[in-house]
């Protein structure tokens, strides 16, 4: 049977999200226990094994890194701009935005503008290009990270990566997956 070619030809993919009542108890405590549910989150319980550590690691991303929820927001608005993902990028224009990030950053962003001195100070034209660093080459150059270290400590720069990395992971199995735009309208999930 694998061996017989697909009749259907549609590139465009369409799974249903679990039904969380017949998962296991872990995975529909956890689902249960969050105050926001969005579609991604719906997806990832078809992976039952990570679905309770991604949770948990999207809730430290959130709530418990030291970066700042501005640089934060920068970045995954960068992530989300690299990869062409929309629902990222729609999900976290409210939440950037009362991170602080201002409409004409979005722009800039999207745009690819990311030396523009009238949009970001020095500080993120920096993050912003060891972001891109990372998304483009896999990592930022020994130098770029010692220029980064003199504007932001260390467990911030860690802090950065694991965003990046965790969004990225996040754009390719939300595009492979298709999975429909639900975008957050009050921006609630910063530190504030």
């Amino acid at each position: 049977m694998a061996d017989q070619p697909t009749t259907d030809l549609s590139s465009i993919v369409s799974i249903d999200y679990p039904d969380f009542a017949t998962l296991s108890a872990p995975v529909r405590d956890k689902f249960k226990s969050l105050s926001t549910k969005v579609n991604f989150f719906r997806m990832v319980g078809h992976s039952q094994g990570a679905f309770v550590p991604i949770i948990d690691l999207t809730n430290a991303i959130f709530r418990d890194l030291t970066i700042s929820d501005y640089h934060k927001e920068l970045l995954v608005v960068m992530v989300a701009a690299h990869e062409d993902v929309a629902y990222e990028w729609d999900q976290h224009a409210s939440i950037g935005q009362a991170a602080g990030v201002r409409p004409d950053q979005f722009v800039a962003i999207a745009e690819g503008r990311l030396e523009d001195a009238d949009a970001f100070d020095e500080k993120e034209r920096l993050l912003l290009r060891l972001g891109k660093a990372v998304l483009v080459k896999g990592k930022a150059h020994g130098i770029l990270f010692k220029h980064a270290l003199q504007y932001f400590p260390v467990a911030e720069l860690s802090d950065a990566i694991i965003v990046l990395g965790y969004y990225r992971m996040i754009a390719g199995y939300i595009q492979t997956f298709n999975i429909p735009i639900d975008a957050q309208q009050d921006g609630s999930w910063i530190k504030g």
